[in-house]
């Protein structure tokens, strides 16, 4: 069964910082709480289209691609190595929003396992309340 994990938030910067942040896979991680490291550099950019990170520590990490990259506008990624999910796409959209930057991150995902997807889906949803907001501050100011 499909699930979907929705995050949005409102940033006091230019959507230019926003992108650059979003964009910078080891900041990117810390949305979750984590770290990751770049496993391959993207075409036109070391986190671009064709980016690989490592998501997650040892045994439990996994690997996800740049699929789109729109400099500003729009990053899409897919895992493409490990993790307990499958037929997976992130999508981050960034609009102006009266001299702030509002974020639309989705995540759309279907479980290996049976059953598992909503466990998956609440420690997402968990993970991003916990770090997304206090990760996305330190743009502000």
């Amino acid at each position: 069964m499909s699930q979907e994990v929705r995050f949005q938030a409102t940033v006091q910067a230019p959507r230019e910082r926003v992108f650059a942040f979003l964009a910078d896979h080891q900041k990117f991680a810390r949305l979750f709480g984590g770290t990751c490291e770049r496993v391959k550099d993207g075409q036109g950019d070391v986190n671009g289209l064709g980016s690989v990170r490592r998501m997650g520590p040892g045994p439990l990490a996994f690997e996800e691609t740049i699929v789109t990259f729109e400099p500003a506008s729009r990053i899409e990624y897919t895992v493409t190595r490990g993790s307990p999910i499958r037929n997976h796409l992130g999508t981050v959209d960034l609009r102006d929003a009266g001299g702030a930057t509002a974020i639309d991150y989705v995540i759309r995902f279907e479980p290996k396992i049976p059953g598992t997807g909503g466990l998956i889906a609440a420690a997402l949803r968990t993970a991003l309340k916990l770090n997304a907001r206090k990760a996305l501050a330190t743009l502000e100011g």
